[in-house]
């Protein structure tokens, strides 16, 4: 992803402004009815002290179920207009401090914290372990009127080596976070439910310790400062990324459980014809669980275009909604395409979630993990971003059952191994073969039409007649966006190229190629 997320959050972020346990990655489970009441408080008037404090009291009393929930715009607007239609009694809080007061016997007491440092990373995390709530110090003292004890006074914790070595058996282990301390309370109500470690901005060695030490084999929440560095080092400590640092209210998602549908599903194909040219449009960056949480849905670039359902392609899209947000799953499941022109939704980088598979040091772990993810999100096909590796690294996750095919793209630029193809087990991993991304040289609609009509057309004999399009889901504002990008190419290709999902073009590979193409890219 080299990604340029934030013009695309700005609206709905704007609008709603390892104690070690098993299994402590994941909040508590009653057996009970789910609760059927939501405290619901908009943070936008809210100074930055008094967010962080709604975000990890929100995090506290939604351990073991949903009680409180932040409004926001985009998705989540639309999931809370959902549950009241459900018959949710939503009660609406006026300030910070009467959310203090409502859950106020829920709060043990407070962690003190600072501006000009880390500290609110050591603060955040310590709410959790300690059950208290996150106080700047600039409302301490409102904060002991309200009657709340300090816990720990962590204001002067600027290295998160030190809070981790002193706190360690506190945190949860399969979990962590890396988050900047300038995001105030995007995310920690989510750290602070699940008593994850949380840091920012360490060397290295530093982060692939915490990632093998934490979350070997899970998922780090966040993001870092240097999108390709990050991942190789929570990869080489076998851990995958979860980009998040603008979700909200995954505290509460996670607990608000539903039934998914099945996403629509393009039919398979079996027949090609002399003279046609087989394609398929992907768009990128899917596994951007913040992005799906937020604008996804409701932008007139993405989701929202009108473009949508007029034409056949394929969505990225992250199989950990099924565990932390399975109603985000839900709304994007049943409100995709079929019939005719279809959204398919296959799994975006690299898996489970965001690894260079070159750096994994267990990487049938890894695939069996994504495997099981794909087959309760009900997806099959898998993507795989790597850097500075190679298309047989794809190999672990061709030998489970449930796994289709791989989509396969480089970290720069996504198409360098130009439509290559290698085979394992009978399945096939297809490199991109071009890229839509704007003021890249040969990346235009124009060019990538000409390209293809260049391609051979017999896709009986030349798998070289098929091409995958990656489409960068940050480009083309010039031209509203990368929907109209994809319908621009379409207009410019002639009546005899088809158009398909992902799956369906790797369905007709493995009909007529399952024996070609086995050279090792």
């Amino acid at each position: 992803m080299i990604r340029s997320m934030l013009r695309y959050l700005i609206l709905p972020i704007l609008y709603g402004l390892c104690v070690m346990v098993d299994a402590g990655d994941k909040p508590a489970q009653n057996d009970k009815a789910p609760n059927q009441k939501l405290s619901v408080i908009d943070i936008r008037r809210a100074s930055d002290a008094e967010r962080t404090l709604a975000a990890t009291l929100q995090g506290l009393v939604n351990k073991t179920e949903a009680r409180v929930w932040i409004k926001g715009g985009g998705m989540q607007k639309i999931l809370l207009n959902e549950l009241e239609t459900e018959g949710y009694e939503l009660e609406q809080i006026a300030t910070v401090w009467e959310l203090v007061a409502s859950f106020r016997a829920k709060i043990k007491g407070c962690i003190v914290y600072d501006s000009g440092n880390r500290s609110i990373n050591a603060a955040t995390a310590l709410c959790g372990p300690f059950e208290g709530v996150a106080i700047h110090k600039s409302i301490l003292k409102r904060a002991k009127k309200e009657g709340l004890k300090v816990l720990h006074d962590v204001s002067d914790h600027d290295d998160p080596v030190e809070t981790y070595e002193t706190f360690k058996d506190r945190f949860a282990k399969g979990i962590l976070a890396e988050q900047a301390p300038k995001k105030v309370w995007h995310l920690r109500d989510f750290i602070v439910q699940r008593n994850a470690f949380v840091f920012w901005d360490v060397s290295a060695n530093v982060r692939t310790r915490f990632a093998r030490e934490c979350a070997a084999e899970e998922l780090i929440y966040g993001w870092g400062k240097d999108e390709r560095n990050w991942v190789r080092d929570i990869s080489k400590g076998g851990a995958a990324g979860i980009p998040a640092d603008w979700s909200t209210n995954l505290s509460a998602l996670s607990h608000l459980k539903v039934e998914v549908p099945a996403p629509p599903e393009a039919k398979p194909l079996t027949k090609v014809k002399e003279g046609e040219r087989i394609v398929a449009f992907v768009m990128s960056d899917g596994d951007n669980l913040q992005w799906l949480g937020n604008s996804f849905a409701t932008s007139t670039k993405h989701w929202g275009s009108r473009h949508r359902g007029t034409f056949t392609m394929s969505w990225e899209m992250a199989p950990v909604l099924s565990e932390v947000a399975p109603r985000i799953q839900r709304q994007i499941y049943r409100s995709a395409s079929s019939g005719q022109y279809v959204d398919e939704l296959i799994v975006g980088p690299s898996g489970v979630g965001y690894a260079f598979h070159n750096y994994l040091p267990n990487r049938k772990a890894f695939a069996k993990k994504t495997a099981q993810a794909m087959k309760v999100s009900n997806l099959s096909v898998v993507t795989l971003l790597n850097s500075g590796g190679n298309m047989t690294q794809a190999r672990e996750l061709l030998e489970h059952p449930s796994v289709l095919g791989a989509v396969y793209k480089d970290y720069a630029p996504y198409h360098k191994r130009r439509g290559a193809l290698d085979w394992h087990n009978g399945k096939p991993c297809l490199s991109y073969r071009y890229l839509l991304w704007e003021g890249m040289k040969g990346a235009s609609p124009k060019e990538v039409a000409a390209a293809i009509k260049k391609l051979p057309a017999s896709p009986a004999t030349d798998p070289n007649s098929f091409a995958l399009v990656n489409v960068h889901a940050w480009s083309w504002d010039s031209i509203g966006g990368p929907m109209d990008a994809i319908k621009k190419t379409i207009d410019l290709l002639p009546s005899g190229t088809r158009f398909v999902t992902a799956s369906q073009l790797l369905g007709l590979l493995r009909k007529h190629h399952s024996e070609s193409g086995r050279k090792r890219k």
